[in-house]
C-alpha cells in the first residue's frame, strides 16, 4: 500500500501540509498548493483565508473545487516541503484558477522565477 507521504503529488493540487511559523517557533496544519513534486522536496504556495493585504495575494475564483470552504487568497511566494509534511488532498484548481494565478505570479519578477523552475 503506497502511504501518503510516498505518493506523487499532482500539480495545482491543494492539501494540507505541515508548515512552519515564519518564526520558526513551531508549526501547524495550512493548506498548500503543489507546484512541482520533486523527489525530495514539494515546491508549494502558501494559502489564507485571511489576506491582510490583498496586493499581494491573489483571490481563488473556485474554492470549492479546491476543496476550500472559505473565500481564500494565494500569498506571494513559495514554500519547500517534505513528503512527510502532507497530511490530506483537498482538491484541485480548476482551469480558470490556474490560468489566473500563472498571470499573477508572472506579473512579478520573483513569480517569474518561480515559474520557470516547475
Amino acid at each position: 500500500m503506497i502511504s501518503m507521504t510516498d505518493r506523487k503529488k499532482e500539480e495545482w493540487s491543494v492539501w494540507t501540509a505541515r508548515v512552519e511559523y515564519a518564526d520558526g517557533t513551531g508549526m501547524k496544519d495550512r493548506p498548500v498548493i503543489v507546484l512541482n513534486d520533486r523527489i525530495v522536496l514539494c515546491v508549494c504556495l502558501a494559502v489564507t483565508s485571511k489576506q491582510k493585504n490583498i496586493r499581494y495575494g491573489y483571490k481563488l475564483k473556485n474554492t470549492k473545487c479546491a476543496g476550500l470552504i472559505k473565500e481564500s487568497w494565494v500569498r506571494f511566494g513559495y514554500i519547500e516541503l517534505t513528503p512527510d509534511r502532507f497530511r490530506r488532498k483537498l482538491g484541485m484548481l480548476d482551469e480558470e484558477d490556474i490560468v489566473g494565478l500563472r498571470g499573477w505570479m508572472a506579473s512579478y519578477s520573483y513569480g517569474s522565477y518561480i515559474l520557470d523552475r516547475i
